[in-house]
């Protein structure tokens, strides 16, 4: 698509006065503990005093890209596979590894109605470095709540319309996210006003409040309020609480649950009673989950190794695209070794089938004996990939120390992740790094999870 990524700062921030940065970094400093209450990070020291600014215009714009290289990506796997059953031995995903899959389930769309991509700026334009596919795509709802938050700290400060260079600057949250993953939802499994949605999530992770299990399900009440503005009647169930009836039917603390929001990744299932009951009642076709876990072998890092073997196939304009947006990805094999050797500062080793930033090296923050060490692991396990380095745009962003109070203004990495429900879309998962680590941006890292706000010139 025609679009001009470097004609202005993808960070609007920056292209407003001082004068009105200074109103807003006062906002900020009252009001951050409002917009940050409750929101997952891992991060004990600092919070940002001001979100990320996106105008619209670069958010309809990148929100085009992304829905094209979606549907680049199924058309790259139909190319290869009929059903998710072919699609998964040619990946080399183990029989087993990804649960509820049914090979025989043919690729489609229903496939790539929820997701979000991992998309670094560089030198202004956006490069997707990976996309999630799949129901899974996290934080959602802190995302949403920090952009609204702001934007009513926007408001109660007198800040709803700023002073830019050219004129007034409106703000305004995101399409949201929570709505637009529920009408997805409703449209993919079909449901009618009344009928059932439970929300499963697994709670034996690492994160904030994870032993907690009566206070998660609280959290996650002003969610299912939402749902129920849908025509909705849900509720949530951490895995565990799951069962089967004695008549074999799932249920939730006797509740029967029809219809299933999967809030996991679909992979390393603890094998609890609570995963056998809906692992049989989704096989048996009892209940119906959103979304399919055939998603998940799209968002394999090795499709955009084939999506580049597969680029001399595309449209022009699709080539185009492809070459601007998605960093060159090949699979590593012992006759890249030498070249990848050579050039470590310009490249990245990730392991395809991972998540969340296990096990990425980055050439050029990796010593030379230890990255050596790691491509030769890597050839020999097989299924990782490498892929061009994006050196991501800094973000100066502005910080208070949550004990001190200390304001504190640092160049950071940044990554960008707009969520796409049901081929639209929403909100927008914003990870700002801390100053105190390196690039590879992840919750345990201590990043900051954010949302932007959007202006209109």
């Amino acid at each position: 698509m025609d679009f001009d990524w470097r004609g202005t700062s993808f960070d609007y921030w920056e292209e407003l006065p001082q004068a009105t940065k200074d109103k807003v970094l006062a906002a900020g400093a009252e009001d951050w503990k409002k917009v940050f209450s409750g929101v997952l990070t891992f991060n004990k020291s600092w919070r940002p005093l001001r979100p990320v600014m996106i105008h619209q215009t670069t958010y309809d714009a990148l929100a085009q890209v992304m829905d094209r290289l979606l549907g680049l990506l199924l058309e790259t796997g139909m190319r290869r596979a009929r059903t998710a059953g072919e699609l998964r031995k040619l990946l080399g995903t183990p029989d087993g590894l990804i649960e509820y899959l049914d090979d025989d389930e043919v690729l489609g769309e229903q496939l790539i109605q929820s997701g979000r991509p991992d998309i670094l700026i560089s030198d202004g334009v956006p490069k997707f470095v990976e996309f999630n596919v799949g129901s899974e795509a996290g934080c959602v709802w802190d995302t949403e709540r920090v952009s609204t938050r702001f934007l009513t700290m926007f408001a109660d400060h007198g800040l709803a319309t700023l002073d830019g260079a050219d004129g007034p600057v409106k703000v305004d949250a995101p399409p949201s996210p929570v709505d637009g993953r529920y009408q997805a939802i409703i449209d993919t499994l079909g449901l009618k006003p009344g009928d059932r949605l439970t929300t499963v999530l697994r709670t034996e992770g690492e994160y904030p409040g994870s032993d907690n299990l009566p206070a998660i399900v609280r959290s996650l009440d002003p969610f299912v309020e939402r749902g129920a503005a849908f025509g909705i009647d849900g509720d949530v169930a951490p895995l565990i609480w799951l069962e089967a009836d004695e008549n074999g039917a799932l249920v939730n603390q006797g509740r029967p649950v029809e219809a299933v929001f999967r809030l996991f990744v679909c992979t390393d299932m603890p094998q609890l009673p609570g995963q056998a009951a809906l692992k049989a009642a989704v096989e048996s076709g009892r209940s119906k989950l959103f979304t399919s876990s055939a998603g998940w072998l799209l968002a394999n890092k090795i499709m955009l190794a084939f999506l580049w073997d597969d680029i001399e196939l595309l449209a022009p304009e699709d080539q185009e695209l492809v070459r601007l947006h998605v960093p060159w990805s090949r699979l590593i094999t012992a006759e890249l070794l030498d070249d990848a050797v050579a050039r470590q500062a310009l490249l990245v080793l990730k392991p395809a089938d991972e998540y969340g930033g296990a096990g990425v090296l980055v050439g050029h923050e990796t010593d030379p004996g230890a990255w050596r060490e790691g491509l030769e692991e890597a050839i020999r396990r097989g299924g990782y990939l490498l892929q061009d380095y994006v050196r991501p745009d800094r973000l100066t962003m502005d910080f208070t120390n949550i004990d001190t109070g200390e304001h504190l203004q640092v160049e950071v990495p940044y990554s960008v992740g707009p969520y796409t429900f049901g081929r639209k879309s929403f909100g927008c998962f914003l990870r700002v790094g801390s100053h105190e680590h390196g690039e590879v941006l992840n919750l345990k890292r201590a990043i900051h999870v954010t949302g932007p706000l959007l202006v209109t010139t």
